[in-house]
């Protein structure tokens, strides 16, 4: 399914016309209650949608927790929506694309856990990011946590009908998680590129996407303004594009214990292994067990980053952290013992795992973060 997509100034105008059009009655939003007020969001869609029946209904944990996951469940199915709106980051959205395609799952955990589910869409779905970063927008996958761990909800029927984008909403974003959400973009980008799975088209996106997000990410985050805001936005909606193809891989795999957790933002927790791992998968290059040549990749990399080798990119990356307030020192993040490295290393997502162009197994991960302590 390819997504219709309203980018610009105002675009949230579209709502109004899509819903005459379509004839939509009863309309449902999902929210994340600060974003939803902070970025300008409530304050216009209670307008568009005055002349609508509607309710807004908003998460109330950080992260996309299956108790928020079956309060959204309960929500559809009382109201009966004709359409779905999902306005805020990453958990907001994926929240409202799982609920709205398992809605009339019966064991909703262990469907989860077992990859065990079918999926029928309540209803048409709107997204609307009020953070550049996630990609969730362009996904035709989702993640929900159970117990604390990550599992993913994968399928056509979980992506977005139609992707709303206005930059102004995503510009009173908290600068700290402007920084993660940016870098969770950037990740994203790069790790598509490395991705087993990773396709020309795939590349493009993510060639894309680099380009609008490497020259204003640091201006983003320490002086944002609309222009800076629609280039995060698009290179955060090509890497959703890229990864919807290629899938994540190790840094990403790594990174769902350390937020839920240590609370880490989830683009930081990614960047805390990337060099890590570019390192790694650099290294170890005559390895690699993919279908294209993992050098020329690295080559895109370096062009695109304006680096030499991989040293060159990690030095770049760590000042890209240091300028956007991303702490990399684990010990200053709280993680300074060996227990709570082995904690991390039971939540590691092997299914994102699996796409690293390099083997890697749980002993050499576990070196790489003892080293960081």
């Amino acid at each position: 399914m390819i997504s219709k997509e309203y980018i610009g100034k105002n675009s949230l105008e579209n709502i109004k016309y899509l819903s005459k059009e379509k004839k939509f009655k009863n309309i449902l939003v999902f929210a994340g209650k600060k974003s939803f007020f902070n970025s300008g969001a409530k304050s216009q869609l209670t307008t568009i949608l005055s002349k609508f029946k509607y309710e807004i209904f908003y998460k109330s944990n950080q992260l996309p927790d299956i108790n928020d996951l079956k309060k959204f469940i309960l929500k559809i199915n009382n109201f009966k929506p004709d359409l779905i709106i999902a306005v805020g980051g990453g958990a907001v959205l994926d929240l409202a694309k799982v609920s709205n395609c398992l809605h009339e799952c019966k064991n909703l955990e262990n469907s989860i856990k077992n990859f065990s589910y079918d999926l029928k869409n309540f209803c048409e779905l709107v997204a609307v990011p009020t953070t550049a970063g996630s990609g969730a927008e362009a996904t035709s996958n989702a993640v929900v946590y159970i117990n604390k761990i990550k599992y993913s909800v994968e399928g056509e029927k979980v992506k977005p009908n139609y992707i709303i984008i206005d930059p102004n909403l995503i510009l009173s974003t908290p600068k700290i998680i402007a920084a993660a959400s940016g870098m969770d973009a950037i990740a994203q980008s790069i790790e598509s590129l490395l991705s087993k799975k990773s396709t020309m088209e795939s590349v493009e996106y993510s060639i894309q996407s680099l380009k609008y997000l490497l020259p204003f990410y640091e201006m983003h985050i320490n002086k944002p303004n609309f222009e800076t805001a629609y280039k995060m936005s698009m290179g955060a909606l090509n890497a959703g594009k890229a990864i919807n193809i290629s899938k994540t891989t190790a840094p990403h795999a790594v990174s769902y214990p350390f937020t839920s957790e240590h609370g880490i933002n989830h683009g930081h927790a990614v960047l805390l292994t990337l060099s890590d791992f570019l390192k790694f998968n650099f290294e170890n290059i005559s390895s690699a067990k993919t279908n294209f040549d993992l050098s020329e990749r690295y080559k895109i990399l370096f062009s695109e980053f304006r680096v030499k080798d991989t040293e060159d990119l990690q030095r770049k990356l760590s000042s890209m952290a240091n300028k956007t307030g991303l702490e990399l020192d684990l010990k200053k993040l709280k993680i300074n013992k060996t227990d709570q490295i082995e904690n991390i290393l039971k939540g590691i997502n092997q299914q994102r795992l699996s796409n690293n162009p390099i083997d890697i197994d749980i002993s050499l991960i576990r070196k790489i973060l003892i080293s960081k302590l």
